[in-house]
């Protein structure tokens, strides 16, 4: 299984490649148009996306964005510190498989994988 992360932060985008990578491959990037790009041209099963990217983006962009580029072939994750009802709502709404609270853990990422 490949995962494609986004993350704005360079700490949490390491911490959740090499968590991840102990048992599935891992990309990562810090801007959407990176992801982007990099999607062009790759194939992955899973997107994992912070809910906030600063400068105005959201996990709902980068979820539109790489759905345009690659259609419904994915599950798609948002990971946050904390998401409110409503936020939630949106979320589904806007075609995410499902939410996973941080801090990421394998196990974690498993169960909302499988639920």
């Amino acid at each position: 299984m490949k995962i494609l992360i986004v993350d704005d932060e360079q700490l949490d985008l390491f911490i959740s490649r090499k968590l991840l990578s102990l048992e599935y491959e891992v990309e990562g990037f810090t801007s959407l148009p990176e992801a982007v790009k990099w999607a062009q041209n790759n194939s992955f099963d899973v997107l994992i996306s912070d809910y906030y990217l600063g400068t105005g983006l959201q996990a709902n962009h980068v979820l539109k964005e790489l759905t345009n580029l690659k259609g419904n072939t994915f599950k798609s994750f948002v990971l946050s510190n904390h998401i409110d009802e409503k936020q939630a709502e949106d979320l589904k709404a806007a075609g995410f498989t499902g939410i996973i609270e941080k801090p990421l853990s394998i196990e974690r990422f498993k169960s909302v994988l499988n639920s």
